[in-house]
């Protein structure tokens, strides 16, 4: 924001891969026009300009919406995306999107296309070899989510306006990812890691390595039964039982002035651990029993 110069060219390839996704894009739309004469619905609203402010009144997002697709009298904020094939086979659901840095930016970008149009259903679309993808999504079930990415992007405008930088990021995975990273940004050092020798907790993660990737799989197909059979009280699924039953849901709609004044930010009041499994195990140099 404040040195857009100073960034890394793309080289040859990665602008021709940057060209010919926006190509794929463009017949994904017509296909998407074709489609809607035979569907009953309507693509309108192309390349629409869109601004969302901050609480200061300032413009803190622009960008243009691919389309908006008209349904019995419903309007549905569309975005078409043609990322890498490895990429879209790991997704089928709209909250896969925030499993990968590559795809999350495309998330928030339309929920923030929705939050600015006040909209409350969206649709992502992702290109793939045969039939696209087609993710819906409900603005009410990433409210938290949005209103945190639009505090972020606020307080960048800001700390622009007034001249000012933050701290250096001190997660080394994300700055590897910056464009900035290792070309006109100093060295950048990290606190050394903490080494652990509890069996307990070594067990603990060996088990979990092993099961992670039927955790995954369990969590998608739990989530999309859920979703497509919302709504069922009693059914026989083959050798399955499903039964189901509605409860209450309470929300307290507040004005925006009401949840700042009771707004509070503790820096060490949340948590993230990341567990990544490494190559090789980690080597201690030093005295050793033989």
């Amino acid at each position: 924001m404040t040195n857009p110069a100073e960034a890394k060219p793309f080289s040859a390839d990665v602008l021709a891969n940057f060209e010919r996704g926006n190509d794929r894009e463009r017949e994904v739309l017509i296909d998407l026009q074709r489609l809607g004469r035979i569907a009953d619905f309507e693509v309108i609203g192309q390349q629409e300009r869109f601004e969302l402010r901050g609480k200061s009144g300032k413009v803190v997002i622009v960008g243009k919406t691919d389309a908006t697709i008209r349904w019995k009298g419903l309007r549905v904020k569309a975005e078409l995306k043609n990322w890498n094939p490895n990429l879209v086979a790991r997704i089928s659901t709209f909250g896969d999107l925030f499993q990968s840095p590559w795809t999350r930016a495309g998330a928030y970008q339309l929920l923030a296309y929705l939050l600015g149009a006040n909209e409350e259903v969206g649709m992502m679309v992702l290109d793939r070899p045969g039939i696209p993808i087609m993710l819906p999504v409900v603005l009410d079930d990433y409210l938290d989510e949005i209103e945190e990415f639009l505090h972020r992007a606020e307080a960048a405008v800001l700390m622009k306006d007034a001249g000012e930088l933050p701290d250096y990021h001190q997660d080394p995975t994300e700055c590897k990812r910056c464009p900035f990273f290792g070309f006109c940004t100093p060295p950048i050092s990290y606190k050394g890691a903490e080494v652990i020798f509890d069996e307990t907790i070594l067990q603990m993660l060996q088990e979990r390595e092993e099961i992670v990737e039927a955790g995954k799989k369990f969590a998608k197909l739990d989530k999309a039964i859920k979703d497509r059979l919302r709504g069922t009280e009693m059914a026989l699924a083959g050798e399955f039982l499903l039964t189901g039953k509605w409860g209450k849901n309470t929300t307290y709609d507040l004005p925006d002035d009401v949840k700042a004044k009771y707004k509070k930010t503790d820096d060490k009041g949340k948590f993230t651990l990341t567990i990544t499994k490494v190559t090789d195990p980690v080597k201690i140099e030093g005295d050793t029993d033989e």
